[in-house]
């Protein structure tokens, strides 16, 4: 069973320090963030992928990796086909 993760008044303390920017971007452009119950997060938005990331970053790139990896997805364009969903990259 998976928990919504709330960022409330844009602010957190402790370990979510680090995650600020990325769930502040999440937040902004309609993510949902979800703990999964091995304690990882869990961006969805609908058409798009889901993205699953550590909420224990070890370092500066776990956090900008996971921000990459939501924009690239916010970029995404998917057209349906007759014979199936063909998912273009923009």
């Amino acid at each position: 069973m998976s928990r919504r993760l709330m960022v409330q008044g844009g602010r957190r303390c402790g370990r979510f320090k680090r995650l600020l920017p990325l769930l502040q971007y999440a937040q902004g452009n309609g993510w949902s963030v979800l703990y999964t119950n091995g304690g990882h997060l869990r961006f969805t938005k609908p058409e798009r992928p889901i993205i699953h990331t550590s909420s224990t970053p070890s370092d500066w790139r776990a956090v900008h990796n996971a921000l990459a990896l939501l924009a690239r997805a916010d970029r995404m364009t998917v057209v349906e086909l007759s014979h199936g969903v063909a998912i273009y990259h923009g």
